[in-house]
């Protein structure tokens, strides 16, 4: 796989997985939603930290392992488990569950970077991503930040297009109809993109 095909999968599958809400997303909006646009500042900026130390750590992870086929194997089927939980999670979440209030108060960069963590999306993607691109992209810490670049700054655009649209996403996931429909097409998304994977192999 050349550099500049490697390039264009990765970002397909960063679409799609900023196409299928996930906790980052959603707390995003429903944050805005209470506290305005601003007060998404420092929860974005520790989502950004977050992600970052969680890719830079998989990715250190798997290089040293490049030599190790089955440790690799391993790494790629837990991201596949994590990545098919989050499809199944998908089909039967109720966004009446996100816990963002007026009375918890705003969320800063702690929670921001705590979320990254306890994400099993993100998990799923991290793993998935850095076993199959970092050596198409130049392998060792250059593919490892490669990646990082391409999807910290994607995600950071996609947080604030979540935030500044935060009104209207509300007013359509407190549809339960509409909600319903939004997540179903999305665990969709997501199961098709675990046959991907599943085809494609470690």
């Amino acid at each position: 796989m050349d550099v500049a095909t490697a390039l264009i999968e990765l970002l397909l599958i960063i679409a799609i997985a900023l196409l299928t809400p996930g906790p980052n997303a959603l707390t995003a909006f429903a944050h805005s939603g209470l506290f305005g646009k601003k007060s998404n500042i420092s929860l974005i900026t520790g989502m950004a930290i977050g992600l970052f130390i969680m890719e830079l750590t998989v990715g250190l992870i798997i290089d040293s392992l490049t030599e190790n086929d089955v440790a690799l194997v391993i790494l790629h089927w837990i991201g596949m488990l994590f990545l098919l939980a989050m499809a199944i999670a998908i089909f039967k979440f109720d966004v009446r569950k996100i816990t963002v209030s007026e009375n918890k108060g705003k969320l800063g960069i702690k929670t921001g970077i705590a979320m990254q963590f306890v994400n099993g999306k993100e998990w799923a993607f991290i793993i998935l991503i850095m076993s199959q691109f970092i050596e198409p992209l130049g392998g060792g810490l250059l593919g490892i930040f490669s990646i990082i670049s391409v999807t910290l700054s994607i995600c950071i655009v996609a947080m604030i297009a979540w935030t500044f649209f935060g009104a209207k996403l509300s007013s359509t996931f407190n549809d339960d109809k509409k909600s319903q429909i939004i997540f179903k097409i999305c665990g969709t998304v997501l199961s098709l993109l675990w046959v991907v994977f599943l085809i494609r192999g470690p």
